[in-house]
């Protein structure tokens, strides 16, 4: 195979307005793509950089959101803070910022303002609800949302005799509002190239957070022909949980044959899908009788060799030892001012283009200076003055 060619988006100049996790991790692919990244701070930095795991000051959870970036901390509220990022503004190919919608507008820096100096710019704003509509000003972070979309309701049908919706910090509306992000960027700059036009991009994590239930969405407008469905639920070995999902024939004819149920394969319960389902808990509870009997090891080398898609519940630390994982290289390196630690790696893998995670976490202003000078050719006595009047800031 020839060497790769340059990464994807090389020679794109980013700058990043954001903070916490939906923002930071859609411009951290961006980087990761090989967009020139500038995480733009105010001077006590983005509050994820306080959020634990710490160690001498230092978050590893910021960090695995922000590597590969060059950090900014300059003073907005300055004249000359605010004038600064305006220019790098007008050299930026794309925008991306996670304010509560409007604040932006305030410091000039909303996409009607910038635009009509350069009309070629990509913006994107993430929010909880979305720019417009009554509920727009409503603060959030990912858990609201989970909570205020249904999804965590969703979950709570599915657990048995429960009434409350499960506790928990994940941060799936994030994630899913970062991809949604770079996918239009990505499609607005390929659009760019061949028209000149820039675009404005408004990403909700409440419309982002439905792209995953696409079943229970469909039910709540369509709740008296919503038939039985498979609810995959945990099912005990002697020494932990397995998961099975036999969705189709032949996932089902390998689970037959691999429990010694064979008879199954001849009886009109388990004729077709819809039957299965109807009958879904028959076949848990077989499944359940042969698995207290054999490790979850054990049930792994016999359902391997079914064909019957399955799993065995992990911790996320024995996830991480998995030789699939492994092999994949999808553990990576990175390094910040208290030193190395390890991170998922890029889940974009390309055959031609490179990309790649960035192995330095920047700390708060590390790269004030070459920003300044690279983007907008600032003098040093320049870039000195804005130092001493406190405009920029560094903490090493």
């Amino acid at each position: 195979m020839s060497p790769k060619s340059a990464s994807l988006l090389s020679g794109i100049r980013v700058l990043d307005f954001t903070a916490f996790v939906a923002g930071p991790y859609c411009t951290r692919l961006m980087a990761d793509l090989g967009a020139d990244v500038v995480k733009v701070e105010p001077p006590h930095g983005d509050l994820l950089r306080q959020v634990a795991p710490v160690r001498n000051g230092h978050s590893t959870y910021f960090g695995q959101l922000n590597s590969g970036k060059r950090s900014l901390s300059i003073n907005i509220k300055k004249p000359t803070g605010i004038a600064a990022v305006i220019q790098l503004a007008n050299k930026a190919d794309v925008i991306v910022e996670n304010f509560k919608p409007g604040i932006v507008k305030n410091f000039g820096l909303d996409y009607e303002k910038l635009a009509t100096k350069k009309p070629s710019l990509v913006y994107c704003s993430i929010s909880g609800y979305g720019q417009t509509g009554p509920g727009a000003q409503r603060p959030a972070f990912a858990p609201i949302v989970h909570a205020s979309s249904g999804f965590d309701m969703a979950q709570a049908e599915y657990q048995n005799g429960m009434t409350t919706p499960a506790r928990g910090r994940p941060v799936a509306a994030d994630v899913l509002a970062a991809v949604h992000s770079l996918a239009a960027i990505n499609a607005a700059l390929f659009r760019r190239e061949r028209t000149g036009e820039g675009e404005y991009i408004d990403v909700a994590l409440m419309d982002c957070i439905h792209s995953i239930l696409p079943y229970e969405f469909q039910k709540a407008y369509f709740p008296e022909s919503a038939e039985k469905v498979p609810v995959y639920a945990p099912i005990e070995t002697l020494d932990g949980y397995i998961l099975i999902a036999p969705v189709t024939n032949k996932n089902f004819t390998g689970l037959a044959k691999a429990i010694n149920k064979e008879e199954w394969l001849t009886d009109p319960k388990f004729s077709d899908s819809k039957q299965r389902y109807s009958n879904l808990e028959i076949i848990y509870d077989s499944v359940g009788e042969w698995a207290n009997k054999r490790t979850s090891a054990q049930c792994e080398e016999t359902l391997n060799l079914s064909g019957c898609p399955f799993g065995i519940y992990k911790t996320i630390g024995e996830a991480l030892k998995d030789p699939q994982y492994i092999t994949r290289n999808s553990i990576a390196e990175v390094e910040d001012a208290a030193g190395k630690f390890k991170v998922p790696n890029s889940p974009l893998h390309l055959t031609v283009a490179k990309a790649s995670l960035g192995t330095r976490v920047p700390y708060l202003g590390e790269h004030n200076k070459d920003v300044l000078s690279d983007w907008l050719d600032f003098e040093q006595d320049t870039i000195q003055d804005l130092q001493n009047d406190g405009t920029l800031q560094s903490a090493p």
